[in-house]
């Protein structure tokens, strides 16, 4: 086994238990607590058209370079750069804890996950594990777990899609943010003076 090859065999690993981990079986707890997950107008509204247009497009583009980098070696090696061996090991271990902790939040979040911008019936405001210190633990999450993924496949196409995950991460939490705070008023603001945005915030001088 060649190590391009074991790389791509860790990418479809991480890839499989997203799908389930991070997709399926979410969707399931959610929709099984009476959550709606489809993508309606109120949805689209929350997100904005433009980022909704933009998450859509690039989910598309996504799996187009998925089955380019897995299928298609012969076009794949343009894009492919030299790393050193470590350095792309240090990758893969850096993308699976970050998906650990992924999969750790979203089911942290219980009923009131959705992957669109959504209040649902009975909506809470989680604040324990990772919400006790950051309110974007899953986009913290995903942010690192593509830089990863980016180093250990020595690739282009995912350099582009760390990039586009960076530039994309603010825009839709500012969105998120915007939501709860019409939702849970003064609640939601003072849970952000203790709270850090993509990292944790363990100081705080004032009263929970």
């Amino acid at each position: 086994m060649n190590a391009e090859f074991s790389f791509r065999l860790i990418f479809w690993t991480h890839l499989i238990l997203i799908v389930i981990f991070n997709r399926i079986l979410p969707a399931f707890r959610a929709k099984k607590s009476g959550a709606k997950l489809s993508p309606d107008h109120e949805a689209i509204e929350n997100e904005g058209k433009f980022l909704f247009a933009f998450r859509v497009i690039a989910g598309i583009l996504l799996a187009v370079v998925i089955v380019i980098y897995t299928f298609f070696p012969t076009y794949n090696i343009w894009f492919q750069f030299y790393l050193p061996s470590g350095l792309r090991w240090v990758g893969v271990i850096v993308s699976s804890i970050s998906l650990i902790f992924w999969s750790y939040s979203q089911e942290v979040l219980d009923k009131n996950w959705s992957v669109n911008l959504r209040i649902q019936e009975e909506h809470t405001l989680v604040t324990s594990g990772p919400y006790s210190v950051m309110r974007h633990p899953i986009y913290t999450a995903m942010i690192i777990w593509s830089i990863g993924l980016a180093v250990y496949t020595a690739n282009a196409f995912f350099v582009g899609f760390t990039a586009l995950m960076i530039l994309w991460t603010p825009l839709r939490i500012s969105k998120e943010e915007t939501m709860l705070i019409g939702y849970f008023g003064d609640e939601y603001k003072k849970y952000m003076e203790y709270t850090g945005k993509y990292l944790p915030k363990f100081k705080y001088d004032g009263n929970r």
